[in-house]
């Protein structure tokens, strides 16, 4: 008699930046999104997913894959600069950044490959087939920079990548291109993990607003490829599909410019033709926050113009909430921020450095970054597989619950990463 010895399990992660459980949960978008009605009926789902503070891209993706909050992990923003005057702020593009290990490292130590599309605080990790999310900040258009992630990829890998979508360039979005690459990936790698990050979605809704006609068209484009990698995955029975995302998103149409309040409070230095020049305030805004930091210690006139400057934005109506060093603490959030601004409704935080305080927006129409119980900043979260139960509400969940419920879908110990945190019940 032969024993039959099952596969070791495979996991496709596919994340939709920005992503809003609203937009999909049937029945009032059946038939728009036909990928994720299919997967919240025949898989798990949570209601919503809590995200960590800021509800931003950088640090909710660390947390996906490590765990842990922006504090433990180390990834406190989408910037690794806190100098407002930096014409090319770098980002936090390399997982060396990462302080505890990532869910790619415990599985490399577990004999399994992996391979990555454009996640996340990836460039340098120990992904065996990694095209890592990195630009050069200087250029325009980060989506028409090639050199860059060239250089930080697996050697020869994004080439032979290339070369493949070379007929669409031009022609089709950067979630098509970036199904591509991962169906590419799996066809010729077969990873026993592989994470695709989709921008779509959060760059028309950033655009246009998170409901609009053109972000939820993003949205049609992004479910097309999951259905995509849906059909290339289905005849693997060990493999095991989860889509999410890191955030939500709200609409807005008001711009605040905390650093203009800044400078007129004369927290910024001038210089010889009247420009402004760094003193020992460091900022970055988040659309639904702002952080702001001393670079060196402050004058009791310093910390007084700080609070006349946060004041004055008070005033203006765009700001929700101070959110100070204790909250922060409480929140796990940047332990070297003196503060956060959280924006109102309707409001985000722009980086412009002079003008008013509070204009209509000439921008974006939509933003994250808040307070993760704000309504509108859930994240999504379905899973579909041989472990995982069918139509199954998970409720209300932790955006740190996923990596130690993904480390146990790959079946490595419940507790290798956020040990303190419990894995989502899926089966």
């Amino acid at each position: 008699m032969k024993l039959l010895i099952p596969s070791p399990p495979r996991l496709v992660l596919l994340s939709v930046d920005g992503l809003r459980p609203d937009l999909y949960h049937a029945p009032h978008s059946l038939g728009r999104f036909p990928n994720l009605n299919a997967l919240e009926q025949s898989g798990a789902s949570a209601a919503a997913v809590e995200s960590i503070y800021p509800t931003t891209t950088y640090p909710a993706h660390a947390t996906i894959v490590t765990g842990l909050p922006p504090r433990a992990h180390g990834i406190y923003s989408h910037l690794a600069s806190l100098d407002p005057m930096e014409k090319a702020r770098p980002w936090c593009w390399f997982a060396r950044a990462l302080r505890a290990p990532a869910l790619w490292e415990v599985v490399r130590a577990s004999g399994r490959r992996s391979a990555g599309v454009s996640w996340p605080v990836s460039a340098g990790a120990s992904i065996d087939h990694n095209l890592p999310e990195i630009w050069d900040p200087a250029v325009p258009d980060p989506h028409r920079d090639f050199e860059t992630p060239a250089r930080h990829s697996t050697p020869g890998l994004f080439g032979e990548v290339a070369k493949v979508l070379a007929p669409m360039l031009g022609k089709a979005d950067p979630d098509q291109m970036r199904g591509e690459a991962a169906l590419y990936l799996w066809n010729h790698y077969r990873p026993d993990l592989l994470l695709v990050h989709f921008v779509y979605y959060d760059q028309q809704a950033h655009a246009f607003g998170p409901a609009s006609a053109e972000a939820l068209a993003a949205l049609d484009s992004v479910d097309q490829q999951i259905g995509r990698i849906r059909d290339a995955i289905s005849h693997d029975a060990a493999t095991t599909l989860v889509v999410l995302s890191d955030h939500g998103f709200v609409p807005v149409e008001k711009e605040a410019a905390p650093l203009a309040v800044f400078a007129e409070q004369g927290l910024f230095a001038r210089g010889a033709d009247g420009s402004l020049a760094l003193r020992r305030l460091g900022a970055v805004a988040a659309g639904g926050s702002f952080a702001v930091y001393w670079l060196e210690k402050p004058s009791p006139d310093d910390r007084h113009r700080l609070e006349a400057a946060v004041e004055q934005l008070l005033t203006t109506g765009a700001v929700q909430e101070v959110v100070g060093r204790q909250q922060l603490e409480t929140l796990r959030a940047d332990p070297d921020a003196e503060l956060m601004l959280d924006a109102a409704p309707g409001f985000y935080f722009s980086e412009r450095m002079d003008g008013p305080p509070v204009r209509a927006t000439l921008k974006d129409r939509g933003t994250h970054g808040h307070l993760p119980t704000r309504a509108g900043l859930e994240a999504a979260f379905l899973a579909e597989g041989r472990e995982v139960a069918a139509g199954k509400n998970l409720g209300r969940v932790s955006l740190r619950q996923i990596a130690p419920t993904l480390a146990r879908l790959m079946h490595l110990p419940a507790d290798i990463l956020a040990p303190d945190e419990t894995p989502l019940a899926l089966g």
